[in-house]
């Protein structure tokens, strides 16, 4: 029912009537109703066109003769709901009182079909209340449906464009660059210290970080250009018009000059700064995936250097360094197929006894045209690129079926297959592995996946939900260059890890730095308290062997001991290096 402020509105309405009786008639019965309403009339097809394409014209509902002079009035239909008035209700006023006439006119998108002899000043006043509560309605389920379109197409924390949104309008960007020439640069930014705010403030205290920053990101760029939160503290920034890489430079220095100041929160300042990786556009094509890609790969360089910002490098085909990433995982794509892809093998040995403990599988690759890709470059090109599911699959395929065919050969050492910590975000992952051990039948106990200490830091919960899993199936976990991020002691107590690995840089110091000589020896005693091995990584001379050996550092590995080896050679090394150790007993 309509409230009395409803009511008190005065209401607009529009008459189309070629018979000036008719029309008289019917404002009559308009008039005296309930509602305070004003009229407006016309004759013909051609002068309703005229009234409802006036700039100032409102109208709430019109009443619309069939039988005009110049046409069927259901012909207006389309038009009034098209260029007015999508949510106008439009009542059909006819002498041909017909059932036929009136569902033809009700699917033609009127409200309401009206006989004119049969028309009382109440029926009149019903059909503009039902009138009312009809565009109403539609005017609710308009906006619910806008609403959740925008849910959809936005980040529900922040209000920025999501994901979806983003490869929408970078996509139309593509577009237009492709046909007018009109450049532009995509930006992948990554908040610095977000964690450690989290971490201490708790997680409200991080939910305003974001809502500020996105907030003043939004306010200072033009509205031409497009913010997006992709998730957690990932943002994406499109700069229409960027041409060159001065530009873009230029842009991302604002940009952090934006994110660095600081945040205000329950009386007290909050601080992060920002790492930020920029693509190209025409220069690295007209590919939004790729320009994505390539946009995200600078900025985790970023993360991993000095720089806080890093441009992508153009595509060129002089070496396997600058070719560019598609062209790479096409053809590296083509070479898992074919098989071109190679593991050399790393040993792993104890240092006190010189037994070989396990093979870390190291992956290898020649370009056909460009020669050896550096294996880094390579793995974050993959980390980052659709291929990495299947190129973990490969890489455990090929490497328990090479272990499974040497196993007899081993003594019990054990395998070692580094896995990217993307793939702890993956259902499918625990299950992967197990098909994999089950298919080239190797124990669990003989297998051990290496991951990045930053696996952890990045999605903990998540990581220790697979950890948890794959140590139930009695899969052995190893986190390599520890002490390369940023270290907690509290992950070797709340995760299930059998192993870490020194980072390298701290064994290449050791004679020389008593900080690396100290940290070494506090790990030892650390991983000994809790049961978890301990690796020196790096270990270039026996100088260094011996530091360790002193140290109580029970194991290690590096070119100081054994280069990794193609596949092939494992064997034979092998057997050399228990003669060695033999004449060296005696």
């Amino acid at each position: 029912m309509a409230s009395a402020l409803d009511h008190a509105k005065h209401l607009n309405a529009l008459i189309v009537d070629d018979d000036d009786v008719d029309r008289e008639r019917l404002v009559r019965m308009l008039v005296r109703g309930p509602r305070r309403i004003n009229v407006v009339e016309a004759s013909s097809q051609a002068e309703a066109l005229q009234l409802i394409r006036r700039p100032a014209s409102r109208f709430d509902i019109i009443f619309l003769d069939l039988g005009l002079t110049d046409g069927d009035g259901r012909d207006l239909v389309p038009q009034i709901h098209n260029e007015f008035d999508p949510d106008c209700p439009i009542v059909a006023v006819t002498g041909h009182a017909d059932e036929q006439v009136a569902a033809a006119s009700i699917k033609s998108g009127m409200t309401e079909f009206l006989a004119k002899r049969a028309l009382t000043p109440e029926r009149v006043a019903a059909s503009v209340e039902e009138g009312m509560v009809w565009r109403k309605a539609r005017q609710d389920q308009r906006r619910a449906e806008e609403e959740l379109t925008h849910r959809g197409l936005h980040d529900p924390l922040t209000d920025l464009p999501n994901r979806t949104l983003l490869f929408d309008r970078l996509s139309q960007a593509c577009a237009r660059a492709r046909r007018n020439g009109d450049p532009f640069a995509v930006v992948m930014l990554d908040l610095d210290r977000f964690k450690d705010v989290n971490d201490t403030y708790g997680h409200a205290a991080g939910d305003v970080v974001l809502v500020t920053l996105g907030r003043r990101l939004r306010t200072h760029l033009r509205e031409v250009d497009t913010v997006a939160r992709l998730g957690g503290d990932e943002f994406a920034i499109v700069l229409q018009g960027i041409g060159d890489a001065e530009g873009a430079t230029a842009m991302a220095a604002k940009i952090i000059e934006l994110i660095e100041q600081p945040v205000y929160h329950a009386g007290g300042m909050l601080h992060v700064g920002a790492s930020l990786g920029i693509a190209l556009c025409p220069q690295l094509g007209f590919s939004a995936p790729c320009l994505v890609h390539a946009a995200d790969e600078a900025m985790y360089a970023a993360k991993r250097g000095l720089r806080k910002v890093v441009l992508a490098r153009e595509p060129g085909h002089a070496s396997g360094e600058n070719q560019g990433t598609p062209e790479l995982l096409a053809d590296f794509e083509q070479a898992m197929a074919s098989d071109q892809v190679q593991w050399h093998w790393q040993p792993k040995v104890d240092l006190h006894e010189g037994s070989v403990l396990g093979f870390e599988a190291l992956v290898r690759w020649c370009h056909p045209s460009n020669g050896p890709i550096p294996a880094d470059r390579l793995i974050e090109t993959l980390e980052r690129s659709p291929l990495l599911e299947a190129f973990t699959s490969h890489c455990l395929d090929t490497v328990l079926a090479q272990f499974a065919r040497i196993i007899d050969e081993l003594d019990g050492a054990a395998i070692c297959i580094n896995v990217s910590a993307r793939m702890l975000e993956r259902s499918g992952f625990v299950a992967m592995v197990m098909d994999a051990l089950g298919r080239h039948r190797v124990s669990p106990s003989r297998l051990t996946l290496e991951l990045t200490e930053t696996a952890l830091i990045a999605n903990p919960s998540q990581a220790r939900r697979v950890i948890e899993q794959l140590q139930q199936r009695r899969i052995r976990l190893s986190i390599d260059d520890f002490g390369a991020g940023f270290t907690s002691f509290g992950y070797l107590r709340d995760f299930a890890i059998s192993e870490i690995k020194i980072d390298r840089t701290y064994i290449a110091r050791l004679p020389e730095s008593r900080f690396d000589q100290s940290l070494v020896t506090s790990l030892v005693v650390l991983c000994d308290s809790l049961g978890i091995s301990l690796v020196a990584e790096g270990i270039e001379d026996q100088r260094t062997q011996d530091m360790l050996r002193a140290m109580g550092c029970a194991t290690g590995q590096g070119y100081g001991i054994c280069r990794p080896l193609p596949y092939d050679e494992v064997v034979r090394w092998l057997v050399g290096w228990r003669e060695r150790q033999t004449r060296s007993a005696a």
